[in-house]
């Protein structure tokens, strides 16, 4: 018989995406599998598969996988969902899928058959003529045993009856379902049924329960999928903190999560896990707009007023709203907690939504006028009970008219009280406020006073160009006095302006307002001061940077801001150590952390400045421990009160301490949210910080495609030359991404960026670590002499330093000079080095260290010795992350090994082969050795990927051997 391929699912794939939702549900796919086995073996008679769970969680989504997977099997299946208001409807939805299997079936059926089968199933009678047309011949019976017969004849081989959403299907369909399950077909059937636990009925449930020995019951409840499983469908989208926000709000259900993805962009508003929302539609999640459908008039109006009052309510106030007796809207809450879309909280007058994803899709689909007029008569009833402005601006700003004052207020006042704890939100209200507040002069003060309040909300949520924008607009409305407020106001520009890295017209802004302040001793006076301070270190002058924050320090001292004073203290230690004077900073960092760590965390939130200033401070002090402190407190924090303004920053700090820590995956979770917010603040210079740190840490974690491809993304927006230490570090990170890809030419370019071979952009105590970069840049061409250069120079910088971590890092420089020259030389400094960086708390360094030591043990004759400490360093990479460095110690330990082998007797192969090998040929297969793959030679060569292909072709047939791994093992040995 013709088996058609179309099937009802087809329709069912448009509402819901299976591939998407068949994550995390790999036990449930295996069950599947299994059962579809035994159907096909003849193992088992009668199966039931019984699949039940919460809407959205999965259920069309894995009963569809079932169809396809049968369907390829080439069983004979049927698939139906019931229709409201017909008899036997998910039957004739299932026969209707096979309506020409059915014809042919019934074409031997006596007259009375087919008249009853026709009877029984309507649509199904309109597509075969062998139905068509034949009348009863007397009452209609329950037909019952001819469909189980039909099934029976359908049955050639195996047939599948899938039969979804049952919680909503006719009593008909149940009862036929019953009669199948208690005397099922003499056939090899499976039936799968799906259903909402939550609402199935009495019938459905007895009709499951009541089925016969001879059926062998698959029951299974979808679970919430774990956090995992939402990484991988949301892969490729948002930061890891953005994915986990939404399972957690999504509660692990694919439909919610679907609809939260679509309603937020990977970018949110109010940072990763708090986006900016749009309007959840119809196509984002029909499974919520389906049940809508089935309601009574009465019901429906509740809800949607419910929705309109937000996620939990209380049956008094929607009385109120619609002007109906409570004992009504008490009916209508029963019918919505019968169809699981209200569930109750609180024993009496208090119920939520579902979730607030069902809330959100009823209250912004509703019909416009109804739903403002909702908005309304809920303000009016909120009003009546002294609610307060944040409780009434949701739907005030639904309402509000133009020239509405009272109205601006209850959004003013709303925004005011959530500023702190909900940007974005206050944002919206102010917008709403000022839309609504007339355009008339004597308003002109009002509106810039709430424009610099938009303008703060919008920095806060890390909009810094719009903030930007909207403070200008401000400034060119706000009056001249008070002196002190517009003073303020000029001061949170110029942060917003230096954070942009407009410098000069940052330094000409504050100038202006400083010299038209009455009173230079004004906490005013002291803001601009230390923005002056601050735009001085980004341009890289600490010295003239010192001094302004040591103006500004007084006059915090004088009135007790304790804030502005952790902040000035902290950026004149960031100077001081940048310029050299390391005991200088340490005496200010010391005063900057004792007001820091006396505050509480109301205070800590708005010192998050400071702690940029400390924690950078601690970073270039190598006080590891109190940056990794104060930067994770910081973080936290921040996250917490949704202020992003410095967050970039701060996490650009908290990656450097977590990679120097060895905590890499942490890292990259930590950079990856910086691009995000740096991306969302249109910051050239955040962008820069943020995608240098990100390659930084994905070359080490040997993602190489991803961190080259931030590096450019880096060198695009970095089109300045290198100022400050901000640039130059973000200069180096992108010099290790080049070495780490072993581009000598592009990493030695970056330091014309940085000054030149005197890195005189580079700040004092940076330049041990660029030295010891430079070092191993000419080792890696083999220009020793070169390298011996810039170690020395290493030296002499560290000595003045007096640093223990940087004296262990040039000692490490001056290690592997030796190593190139004399290996058994090489020993004592890189003890040295290995003792230095691991007591200085610098990890990766300290175990780069060991790879040294560990090679220049073995020349030295100290084989084993050798061996274990180059085999900790690979393991030690590798449990942390680090698959570029692990890798370098495992290609030595091989080399090693490959050479004692030789030293023990002779070679197993010759060497022929790879003397027969052109220059070019030799490149590739030394590259192909180091783990490169062809696209990432082709870049390191200059040449097309496809002739590394060829090249590749020539090695393989001139050494003997058929694999990448082959070549790589062969190098090892001829090269040891």
């Amino acid at each position: 018989m013709e088996r058609p391929g179309g099937t009802r699912f087809a329709e069912g794939a448009k509402r819901r995406k299976w591939a998407d939702h068949l994550v995390g549900r790999e036990h449930e796919l295996g069950i599947i599998a299994r059962s579809l086995d035994n159907l096909s073996n003849g193992a088992a008679g009668s199966q039931l598969i019984e699949l039940t769970g919460d809407a959205g969680i999965g259920k069309t989504a894995l009963l569809g996988e079932l169809v396809s997977v049968a369907r390829a099997r080439h069983a004979v299946v049927l698939s139906g969902r019931p229709e409201r208001g017909s008899s036997y409807s998910v039957w004739a939805d299932a026969f209707d899928d096979q309506h020409r299997l059915v014809g042919d079936v019934v074409r031997s059926w006596t007259p009375a058959e087919r008249a009853e089968l026709g009877w029984l199933f309507p649509s199904l009678a309109t597509r075969e003529d062998a139905l068509l047309g034949i009348p009863l011949p007397g009452p209609a019976p329950v037909g019952h045993r001819l469909v189980r017969e039909l099934l029976e004849r359908l049955a050639v081989s195996a047939l599948v009856v899938v039969l979804d959403d049952m919680h909503t299907a006719d009593p008909a369909s149940l009862d036929l379902l019953g009669s199948l399950l208690r005397r099922p077909p003499n056939a090899s059937v499976m039936f799968a049924v799906g259903y909402r636990d939550r609402q199935a009925g009495t019938r459905l449930r007895e009709a499951i329960a009541g089925r016969s020995r001879q059926v062998t019951l698959t029951a299974t409840r979808l679970a919430p999928l774990t956090e995992a499983d939402t990484a991988r469908m949301l892969s490729g989208q948002g930061t890891a903190s953005w994915r986990r926000q939404l399972h957690l709000e999504s509660e692990g259900n694919p439909s919610y999560l679907k609809a939260l993805s679509a309603e937020r962009t990977p970018f949110p508003g109010g940072g990763p896990g708090s986006g900016a929302p749009h309007d959840i539609r119809a196509g984002d999640c029909p499974v919520f707009f389906d049940e809508l459908d089935g309601l009574t008039p009465a019901a429906r109006t509740v809800v949607e007023a419910a929705a309109v009052l937000g996620d939990v309510f209380d049956t008094t106030l929607v009385a109120r709203m619609l002007e109906q007796p409570e004992a009504a809207v008490l009916a209508s809450i029963g019918e919505l907690i019968r169809q699981d879309l209200v569930r109750p909280v609180v024993s009496g007058q208090y119920f939520a939504l579902r979730h607030p994803v069902v809330a959100r899709v009823i209250r912004e689909n509703a019909e416009l006028s109804t739903r403002i007029e909702l908005h309304r008569t809920a303000d009016a009833a909120l009003r009546t009970r002294d609610a307060s402005p944040a409780t009434r601006a949701p739907h005030v700003e639904q309402w509000a008219r133009y020239g509405d004052l009272d109205a601006v207020e209850v959004l003013e006042n709303a925004a005011a009280s959530v500023m702190s704890t909900d940007p974005v939100r206050a944002a919206t209200w102010l917008k709403t406020a000022l839309r609504v507040l007339p355009q008339i002069p004597d308003l002109q003060s009002r509106r810039a006073e709430m424009l610099v309040r938009l303008a703060k909300a919008r920095g806060t949520s890390g909009y810094l160009r719009e903030c930007r924008d909207t403070m200008h607009e401000a400034l060119r409305h706000l009056p001249a006095e008070p002196r002190v407020a517009h003073a303020k106001a000029v001061a949170f520009t110029a942060m917003v302006q230096r954070l942009l890295g407009a410098h000069a017209e940052t330094e000409a802004m504050i100038r202006a307002e400083i010299e038209a302040l009455d009173r230079p001793d004004s906490s005013a006076c002291a803001q601009l001061t230390f923005e002056l301070a601050c735009n001085e270190l980004s341009k890289g002058d600490p010295d003239r940077c010192q001094e302004l924050a040591a103006a500004a320090l007084d006059v915090a001292v004088r009135h007790g801001l304790a804030p502005m004073q952790a902040s000035c203290l902290g950026l004149s230690a960031m100077a001081k150590a940048t310029a050299g004077d390391i005991e200088g900073a340490r005496a200010c960092l010391r005063g900057a952390t004792t007001l820091l760590d006396a505050m509480l965390d109301n205070d800590f939130a708005h010192s998050l400045t400071a702690v940029v200033w400390i924690g950078w401070s601690e970073v270039v002090l190598e006080q590891w421990d109190d940056a990794l402190r104060h930067f994770d407190k910081a973080v936290e924090v921040a996250g917490r009160s949704k202020s992003w303004l410095v967050l970039p920053h701060l996490l650009v700090g908290y990656v450097f301490v977590l990679r120097n820590r060895g905590r890499l995956r942490e890292a990259r979770t930590a950079a990856e949210h910086a691009v995000h917010l740096a991306e969302k603040s249109r910051s050239p210079e955040q962008m820069t910080s943020a995608h240098s740190m990100l390659a930084w840490i994905d070359a080490t974690l040997g993602e190489t495609d991803q961190a080259l491809h931030s590096g450019i993304v880096a060198t695009d927006n970095n089109r300045e030359p290198a100022s400050g230490w901000c640039g130059t570090l973000a200069l180096r990170m992108l010099a290790e991404v080049r070495l780490m890809t072993r581009n000598r030419e592009e990493c030695m370019a970056l330091v014309t960026s940085a000054g030149g071979p005197g890195l005189v952009a580079a700040d004092v105590c940076s330049r041990v670590a660029w030295y010891e970069l430079l070092t191993r840049a000419e080792l890696l061409t083999g220009r020793t002499e070169a390298a011996a250069v810039w170690a020395g120079h290493a030296a002499k910088a560290a000595t003045a330093l007096d640093q223990p971590g940087r004296n262990a890092l040039a000692v490490l420089a001056q290690a592997q000079v030796d190593l190139a020259r004399r290996p058994e030389t090489a020993v004592p400094a890189a003890e040295r080095a290995v003792r230095g960086l691991e007591d200085a708390g610098m990890v990766v360094d300290g175990l780069r260290a060991r790879v040294v030591l560990g090679t220049a043990l073995w020349h030295q004759g100290r084989h084993d010795d050798g061996m274990r400490e180059l085999k900790t360093a690979e393991m030690t990479f590798t449990q942390m992350g680090a698959q570029s460095l692990a890798r370098v110690a495992r290609t030595e330990r091989r080399r090693l090994a490959a050479r004692s082998a030789t030293v023990r007797g002779p070679r197993s192969e010759s060497a022929s082969g790879a003397t027969t090998l052109t220059g070019r040929e030799r490149e590739v297969a030394e590259l192909v050795g180091e783990g490169m793959t062809n696209r990432l030679i082709a870049r390191r060569l200059h040449i097309a990927e496809k002739t590394v292909e060829m090249h590749l072709s020539n090695v393989f047939a001139k050494i003997g051997v058929s694999s990448r791994s082959g070549v790589a093992a062969y190098m090892i040995r001829n090269t040891a």
